[in-house]
């Protein structure tokens, strides 16, 4: 039992060092999830959830260009689904948080344009550009931007705390058995 613990724990801390780490800009972090297979928006807008955080939502000129760094970072700077959706009435395009809508960077006047028999309802990144477009749920992206309003992150000391509590409670099982 002890030997398990002890091997749970050093993975943990492993694993917890290894993760990705998302980046803070103006109070909210963000981090660039790539997936294989990639997803639709609705996957994507809950996957984005679970981690405890939300598709992007993109309200200035500054924040766009920061957000776009992240992904054209990347080894796929291709479509990443972004929070914005007009689904719910067609030309009312609405952030996934309620934020008010007040910036817009379509990547052409002609957008956005609800092509493909009207059902593009969807906002994500154009490829290799920064600027938006919107997209029918059923197409694939390479992935999504997720946004936090904390560091999603545990610090380091929490982590070793953490895995020095579980060591405690190994050694006081051990003393009763």
């Amino acid at each position: 039992m002890k030997r398990f613990l002890m091997i749970f724990c050093v993975f943990l801390l492993l694993g917890a060092s290894a993760s990705a780490t998302p980046i803070e800009w103006d109070g909210h972090w963000y981090d660039v999830v790539t997936k294989e297979p990639v997803l639709h928006w609705e996957t994507a807008r809950d996957d984005a959830f679970f981690k405890g955080g939300y598709l992007a939502t993109i309200t200035s000129a500054k924040e766009n260009e920061f957000v776009w760094s992240l992904v054209a970072g990347t080894n796929s700077p291709k479509s990443y689904w972004l929070g914005g959706s007009d689904h719910e009435t067609e030309g009312t395009w609405k952030w996934v948080t309620g934020e008010v809508w007040n910036f817009e960077n379509w990547y052409s006047p002609n957008e956005p344009n609800n092509g493909v028999g009207g059902t593009q309802h969807y906002l994500h990144f154009w490829p290799n550009r920064g600027v938006w477009d919107d997209m029918e749920n059923g197409r694939y992206m390479a992935g999504y931007v997720v946004e936090f309003d904390q560091n999603p992150v545990p610090e380091p000391a929490t982590m070793f705390l953490f895995g020095l509590g579980l060591l405690g409670l190994a050694k006081i099982s051990r003393r009763k058995a």
